[in-house]
């Protein structure tokens, strides 16, 4: 019987009424552990069901000798050693796109608390200033998105939903990518291919959707806030390494930017974070959600069913969806 070991949280896994594999034997793993408790706990397993940003290292995988397919359960990889995987002829895949409109809709209302301000009216409409915040908006007033020119890092599936959604409000949409778009693309998305110096001086809103490589950690510094635009609003969803959190802190202290975050790192972040302890300016324009873009009941039942297929046909010999390790 195909056993499949699991550290993706159980409460996650059993909330949606999707089937596992018929005939495979299922186990959770309690995870965090060590490596050598997810060894000893995976060493009969032939998949290992893991979440986007657990870390399966070269010696765990060393250590599994039925190990068939390390399967992740969302869209990210990059805490899996995936040369190691390759070596031992393990599979690793991932749900690619499967949350692409979530994470994109989740990107489009971080845009619009950052617009219309809402941290610093939620506040204090909730502590007594209700009149106060009234009278604010009286004076500096708040905009429509429509209005707004986006760009857009990043144009995988996320960035492409993205522009479509931006586009039907009206916005102007630029964008960057290691990969320009063809033109048919370009015209159907709506977006102009502009260099990251050209986005910071012509966008009100740049929203980041690129994965974690040496290129993009830390992009989001002093230096690329130093060239945008007055009270830019930044918005990122995909990883908190992405950002330098002081520098993003002392943008929101300063108040150079808004920003929109749905993800920080490291994650969970300790009581001391720079992006937990922002002053009072600075809270004002900041939205903060906890990794949560992606984590629809929707988005999650498509995960499982397609995780579940590829465990299914690995089993049986074929090749699965997604690979990602290169096999």
């Amino acid at each position: 019987m195909p056993k499949i070991a699991s550290i993706c949280n159980p409460n996650i896994i059993d909330r949606f009424p999707v089937d596992k594999p018929e005939g495979f034997e299922f186990e959770y793993i309690k995870y965090p552990c060590s490596d050598e408790e997810l060894i000893e706990g995976c060493k009969d397993a032939d998949i290992l069901f893991c979440g986007p940003v657990d870390f399966i290292r070269k010696n765990v995988i060393d250590a599994l000798p039925k190990l068939r397919l390390i399967h992740s359960l969302g869209v990210g990889f990059d805490k899996i050693d995936l040369e190691a995987a390759k070596a031992k002829g393990v599979y690793v895949c991932n749900n690619r796109a499967v949350n692409a409109f979530p994470v994109a809709e989740h990107a489009i209302g971080l845009m619009f608390s950052c617009l219309k301000q809402l941290p610093d009216a939620d506040y204090k409409c909730k502590h007594g200033a209700f009149n106060q915040s009234f009278k604010e908006y009286q004076v500096k007033g708040h905009k429509e998105l429509g209005g707004q020119v986006v760009g857009l890092i990043g144009m995988g599936a996320i960035g492409k939903a993205a522009a479509k959604i931006l586009s039907a409000y009206g916005c102007k949409l630029y964008y960057n990518d290691v990969f320009k778009l063809s033109d048919e693309d370009e015209k159907a998305l709506n977006v102009e291919f502009a260099s990251l110096d050209d986005m910071y001086a012509k966008c009100d809103i740049l929203s980041y959707h690129v994965p974690v490589l040496p290129e993009t950690t830390g992009m989001i510094n002093k230096d690329a806030i130093s060239k945008m635009k007055q009270d830019a609003i930044v918005i990122n969803v995909s990883r908190g390494e992405i950002v330098n959190n002081e520098d993003v802190r002392d943008a929101l202290e300063a108040e150079k930017i808004f920003a929109g975050l749905d993800v920080i790192a490291p994650e969970p972040p300790s009581d001391d974070h720079p992006l937990l302890n922002v002053n009072e300016k600075g809270q004002a324009r900041l939205t903060m959600t906890p990794h949560i873009a992606g984590t629809t009941d929707e988005a999650f039942i498509r995960m499982q069913s397609w995780a579940y297929e590829n465990m299914r046909k690995v089993m049986n010999g074929e090749r699965p969806n997604n690979i990602v390790n290169g096999l």
